[in-house]
């Protein structure tokens, strides 16, 4: 039998957590390793469902590459804003 592989996960445009939510309950083994979302609050309502430890405050269109390129994620969640 083959042993399950534990994804790394970058989460963007976080919002209140529903991607990460959503990676748990979907039964595969990972790990956010970081979650962005500008909005404060959403940010304090992702933190309350899924702590504070990996969440990035920031405008996703100023991170630089290197700093998803450390992470060597093999999933990125999105959840983009759905306004015009």
């Amino acid at each position: 039998m083959t042993e399950a592989h534990s994804f790394r996960i970058l989460e963007f445009y976080s919002g209140i957590g529903g991607m990460h939510y959503a990676f748990n309950e979907s039964g595969h083994q990972g790990s956010i390793l970081q979650a962005f979302d500008i909005n404060t609050t959403a940010n304090e309502v992702y933190a309350h469902n899924h702590g504070k430890k990996h969440l990035s405050q920031r405008n996703i269109e100023a991170v630089k590459m290197e700093v998803y390129d450390k992470h060597q994620a093999d999933v990125w969640l999105m959840s983009p804003p759905c306004q015009p």
